[in-house]
């Protein structure tokens, strides 16, 4: 049991608006499971991972995304 817990990945849904169009995306981010890894919407927020991820607008190309929701995918039973 202790093996599969520390292999879990999780996975958070961040919704994301480009600022030029308006358009939402829905992008799928995995957090690997080490020692200060977020485990919840509000520790991803906080911390620094989110800096690092960059954002395309699909339909008109923009660079600048506003995150509006942060999701938490749960593990299937």
């Amino acid at each position: 049991m202790q093996m599969e817990m520390s292999r879990e990945v999780r996975i958070f849904d961040l919704h994301i608006r480009c600022e030029n169009c308006l358009r939402e995306y829905l992008r799928a981010v995995e957090v690997p499971n080490v020692d200060d890894a977020p485990s919840d919407e509000d520790e991803l927020m906080e911390s620094g991972f989110l800096g690092s991820l960059r954002f395309s607008c699909r339909r008109c190309e923009g660079t600048i995304g506003r995150l509006f929701g942060v999701s938490r995918r749960r593990p299937e039973a």
